[in-house]
């Protein structure tokens, strides 16, 4: 909140420093009379401490002022919450966002620029992106336990439900990425459901778009169906994420792997015959190696590797 970056966040933040402003007002006078009291009408040598009991005055103002700071402070947040919970006024795009232990699931609005060759809209995990100045309502629910959806520079926070639709409403004032994560405690991954928020400029992200769609349709294609398929059920899946298939945390992720620069460290380039020596015998490869020997058929690692070179 020290930097306010979308609408949202620029309504919350006054609310914060009025509130912190005036709280730490209300501390230096409740501990500084207590202090004073305490040394003023101590008992001492040759003096009794006194009672005192009843002044009107005194009364009076901590009676009034605290009720007076109270209204105020409701009035004020009561208007900021009728800006904040305003989700579909002036919205430019709607997308369905995903809760599920431990990750987001982003699916774009079902419009021309965003569907896919099968006819089905573009979906994506952990990364959302969206374009600037630009109010984008997100439908919210979740699949498994409550999760909550918070970008703090960007503002709002809304819990996914399972069995209940939430919404809330983002905007972001400068392109840039910017980094978000799961507030509600969900489980022993409940740190690893980060969100990352990338805001593109309106000029820029038509070129985002339609990149976006030519990949997805890459990752659909039927000629590497198999191979998607087979990396999924298999042990694969148990140590390595691929964005929006995959969600392993052991071993390094696979998002891009068509376009790193070696496998493992060891073999370089990444193309089809290094991936189907590693796949095929990783330990001979790289002794020392954490991932096992599978011994899979040369057919499934054939089509894992024609899946894996359109990684990019």
């Amino acid at each position: 909140m020290n930097a306010p970056a979308g609408p949202v966040a620029e309504a919350i933040a006054p609310v914060y420093w009025i509130l912190f402003f005036f709280a730490a007002i209300v501390l230096v006078i409740v501990v500084g009379g207590l202090v004073f009291a305490g040394i003023r009408f101590r008992e001492k040598p040759g003096v009794s401490a006194k009672q005192f009991h009843g002044h009107n005055l005194l009364e009076l103002l901590w009676t009034v002022i605290p009720t007076m700071m109270v209204l105020s402070f409701s009035i004020i947040s009561f208007q900021r919450l009728l800006f904040i919970n305003d989700v579909s006024t002036n919205a430019e795009m709607t997308i369905k966002v995903v809760a599920q232990q431990w990750t987001w699931n982003f699916t774009y609005p079902n419009e021309a620029a965003f569907k896919l060759s099968d006819g089905t809209p573009l979906t994506d995990a952990e990364e959302l992106n969206i374009p600037a100045n630009t109010k984008v309502r997100l439908d919210l629910s979740s699949k498994d336990v409550i999760h909550s959806f918070w970008v703090p520079l960007i503002g709002g926070k809304k819990d996914a439900v399972p069995g209940r639709a939430t919404e809330l409403w983002i905007q972001a004032n400068q392109p840039g990425t910017y980094k978000g994560q799961c507030f509600e405690f969900c489980g022993r991954g409940h740190a690893d459901m980060l969100i990352t928020l990338v805001v593109h400029s309106k000029s820029d992200y038509a070129a985002w778009q339609k990149d976006a769609v030519a990949k997805a349709n890459l990752f659909n294609d039927p000629a590497t169906k198999t191979g998607k398929e087979l990396f999924r059920t298999l042990a694969c899946s148990g140590c390595h994420t691929i964005k929006g298939l995959t969600g392993g945390k052991v071993g390094p992720e696979e998002t891009h792997i068509a376009s790193k620069p070696n496998i493992a460290g060891v073999l370089s380039p990444v193309n089809a015959e290094n991936l189907t020596r590693w796949i095929t015998k990783p330990s001979a490869v790289k002794p020392g190696t954490l991932m096992p020997d599978l011994g899979l058929p040369a057919d499934q690692i054939d089509a894992i590797v024609k899946f894996l070179l359109t990684q990019k």
